[in-house]
């Protein structure tokens, strides 16, 4: 035997052997797997897989139900059939009995009718309890088939709506997750803030530095050097008439 195996044989042996010795193991088993049920309940995959369980089960329930109802319902009718036999073979033997009765031989034939009248009230009573045995099973056979049209039903709408809703759920968690802020949507914020303090410092060095007294000098400077030029060109175009 390979070592896998002996070593699964003995760990089940174990598990087994601690179940049997222990009660607290038990329940706290028992318990874990109400905690695993109950669980699995709350999943669309779970609550299908329980149903099926139970569908087989009312399914099995149904099964045994027509079936009784089946024997039942052959009993009564093989007992009716045998309860018509007999009473057509009373009317003929009474009718003997009445051309007996001139020859003095109607003992043998009365007896027969006492035995024939014993086994039609023994016949009448099978009647009567197979017919509420039939009855009986009958009832007991809708119900049950009701039972199982009404669980499959109901599986079918329950799962389907947790299907649906688990789906719909997803959606509303991504959506939530798209608001959330995250650490890369913090760096962002921090990339457009100081984006935002670079485009003022830039701004605020523009002015310091247009109010500086050497900027203005060269501004003023700049401008007599073009006002300068400008007059040149001007003596130049009227002295040639341009």
């Amino acid at each position: 035997m390979e070592l896998g195996k002996l070593i699964f044989i003995v760990a089940v042996v174990v598990i087994v052997l601690i179940l049997i010795l222990f009660p607290e193991a038990r329940k706290l088993l028992s318990g874990f797997t109400r905690l695993f049920i109950k669980d699995m309940a709350t999943t669309p995959e779970g609550a299908e897989a329980i149903y099926e369980e139970k569908i087989d089960q009312a399914q099995e329930s149904y099964n045994k139900a027509d079936n009784a109802y089946k024997i039942a319902a052959g009993k009564l009718s093989n007992a009716q059939k045998d309860l018509d036999r007999k009473r057509k073979r009373l009317i003929n033997v009474e009718a003997e009995c009445e051309s007996l009765v001139k020859t003095n031989q109607i003992e043998l034939k009365a007896e027969e009718r006492e035995e024939i009248l014993s086994d039609i009230r023994r016949v009448t009573g099978l009647v009567n309890a197979y017919k509420e045995a039939t009855d009986a099973a009958k009832e007991t056979q809708e119900r049950c088939e009701k039972n199982l049209r009404s669980l499959k039903r109901e599986s079918k709408e329950v799962v389907e709506n947790m299907k649906v809703k688990k789906q719909l759920q997803e959606v509303y968690d991504d959506m939530d997750e798209l608001k959330n802020v995250t650490a890369t949507d913090k760096l962002l914020d921090s990339v457009r803030d100081k984006n935002r303090d670079l485009d003022a410092i830039v701004e605020g060095s523009k002015v310091v530095h247009n109010n500086k007294m050497s900027t203005k000098l060269e501004k003023a400077e700049a401008e007599a050097k073009k006002n300068n030029s400008n007059d040149y060109l001007n003596s130049l175009k009227k002295k040639y008439n341009k």
